[in-house]
């Protein structure tokens, strides 16, 4: 199909599909439409079925990967359910591969597009935990509670700073408040070093700050008092009076909670979610069980006592959110000696590229050494090395995008740690 007629049918397949708005849509295809990125089935000269990539790279330090992003995956209503996005799906992982992907992935949007994907490999991978606060909650008071522990000293400086700091809506069209909002972005993706993140880059960031706008969200920017970026917060409303964040950039806990009070201020009926990574807070809540005993007049009688105190760790409740398909194991596990090199773990995965070899991976202080052999000899090597430990792709790439709360279990077994992925501000 001619590119042009081809990137117009794809845009009204999404359009039939997803229903957003021609500027959405456009801003999709204006920023990332790409043939090397793009799987799509016609019949008759009429586009039936497609889906777009959309490349990212993950870092960790000084540490990058590359993935593809894969949305707007759709088919014509009536040639559902006969193999076409799953014949798509191959095609461009194997595109992918190709291209130097290390991996793909995708936010489904339902339960069943989630067990749809995972027949092609896919994995839940990516997770996020949701704070919920009532429309009563005061941020500030909040705030100042968690100083009331500190130092009095430092207490003070922190609430001083926290009273200096301003928050205001971002003006799509001050140019100038763009490119500082882009580069403080930058700048924080960039330092990331407790997880593998997503870094946009600045093309992606403008997209993601005019999509934010299409779909009637605000950001709000929090600065000090010499006019410097501190915190950058995105908010949209969902249907039923809750104010959702998906992200917020934040280097100081003064910047974070001063956007949140900005936002309640001035939501003051609305709930409000705020979403976040497992890796990007250690935040417990204490669970405290009291028995209280009460005379008739109400009163608590001297024998009250609490009986029982429970920690709450809100990141090991997180809910999947991503999907990822491990496509280049060799990458990958490059990625991971360097990643974690404080590890050491010995592994054959048996059915690496053709059925009759297997792969052996060494890791050791941050180095990666391979070997290809023959899957005869795999009970040779365990008989050599009791520590090896012998699995299929699919089993290691379960073992590496295990949820957090596996993850000490398998270390203690087998020593390959989790490879801590997240993203944020897709076009979803």
């Amino acid at each position: 199909m001619e590119i042009n007629r081809l990137k117009k049918c794809m845009k009204k397949l999404w359009k039939d599909t997803f229903h957003d708005s021609d500027v959405y849509i456009s801003l999709v295809f204006d920023n990332y439409f790409n043939l090397d990125n793009i799987e799509y089935y016609e019949e008759d000269g009429a586009l039936i079925s497609a889906l777009l990539g959309v490349p990212y790279s993950f870092g960790y330090g000084n540490l990058t990967i590359r993935g593809l992003y894969l949305c707007g995956l759709a088919t014509v209503e009536s040639y559902r359910n006969r193999g076409i996005m799953k014949n798509l799906i191959t095609k461009i992982n194997k595109r992918a591969l190709a291209n130097g992907y290390a991996f793909t992935f995708l936010i489904p949007s339902s339960d069943a597009l989630r067990l749809y994907y995972s027949k092609s490999g896919y994995l839940n991978a990516i997770y996020r935990v949701e704070d919920r606060y009532t429309d009563i909650h005061n941020f500030k008071n909040e705030y100042m509670s968690i100083l009331a522990n500190d130092d009095e000293r430092i207490r003070l400086l922190k609430a001083r700073n926290y009273d200096s700091l301003t928050v205001i809506k971002l003006d799509i069209n001050n140019q100038e408040e763009i490119e500082k909002t882009i580069r403080y972005i930058s700048s924080i993706e960039n330092e990331i070093s407790t997880y593998l993140g997503l870094h946009h880059s600045q093309k992606d960031i403008l997209a993601i700050l005019e999509e934010n706008s299409i779909s009637n969200g605000d950001i709000y920017i929090c600065k000090t008092p010499n006019g410097e970026i501190s915190g950058v917060a995105f908010m949209n409303a969902s249907i039923h009076k809750r104010i959702n964040i998906p992200k917020i950039y934040h280097k100081d806990g003064s910047s974070y909670y001063k956007l949140l009070d900005r936002i309640k201020e001035g939501n003051r009926d609305q709930s409000i979610s705020v979403f976040y990574y497992p890796e990007e807070s250690n935040r417990q809540i204490l669970w405290q069980q009291i028995y209280r005993a009460a005379n008739q007049d109400g009163e608590m009688l001297g024998g009250a006592y609490r009986i029982a105190d429970r920690t709450y760790d809100a990141g090991r409740h997180a809910k999947s959110y991503g999907m990822v398909k491990l496509l280049d194991f060799r990458e990958i596990l490059k990625f991971l000696a360097k990643y974690r090199s404080d590890c050491k773990f010995s592994i054959l995965i048996k059915d690496y590229e053709i059925e009759d070899y297997a792969l052996k991976c060494d890791i050791e202080g941050g180095m990666c050494n391979f070997n290809t052999v023959s899957n005869d000899l795999a009970d040779i090597f365990k008989k050599k090395d009791p520590d090896l430990t012998i699995l299929s792709k699919q089993n290691l790439a379960e073992i590496l995008l295990r949820r957090k709360d596996n993850s000490n279990l398998i270390m203690e077994a087998l020593g390959i740690p989790r490879l801590a992925m997240n993203m944020s501000l897709l076009l979803d």
